[in-house]
């Protein structure tokens, strides 16, 4: 079994809205399709604060700055879903950050989409496939922003 560690960014610009990219739905992968958190794997001898970073760079062209760790959790993962089999087992990170910028998104790697949305519009871009949230921590934080 794999292990690996993701990094997730819930990024805001401070105004209440929330940065989503959409996978790209040609791409096999768990989210593939479906709007998500932007986030990617840990890579070897990275630091997570750096990947956090470097990662919303990649997938959607703007700085952050990583302000804290909201939550911590393990999942195991069934990829691909044919095999019935956990073949994955992940511990996400999910970080709090604050974009830097205001400038245009430029979707890249294997997110087709990106978007500032409004907080309170979360729940019709995210599904129940966004395992981030189950995370009770995560959930306390967005009620927290929406405020």
């Amino acid at each position: 079994m794999k292990f690996e560690v993701i990094v997730r960014a819930i990024v805001h610009d401070g105004k209440g809205n929330l940065l989503i990219g959409r996978k790209d739905p040609k791409t096999p992968h768990p989210l593939q399709g479906r709007w998500h958190f932007i986030g990617g794997r840990l890579e070897y001898e990275e630091d997570p604060w750096s990947a956090v970073m470097r990662e919303v760079e990649e997938e959607v062209g703007i700085k952050v700055t990583p302000l804290r760790i909201i939550d911590a959790y393990p999942e195991f993962l069934v990829w691909p879903k044919e095999s019935g089999v956990p073949s994955e087992y992940t511990l996400h990170l999910i970080f709090e950050c604050l974009a830097e910028e205001a400038g245009p998104l430029k979707p890249a790697d294997d997110v087709v989409e990106a978007r500032w949305v409004d907080i309170s519009e979360l729940n019709q871009y995210l599904d129940e496939k966004e395992s981030l949230l189950r995370s009770l921590r995560l959930q306390d934080f967005l009620r927290e922003l929406a405020r």
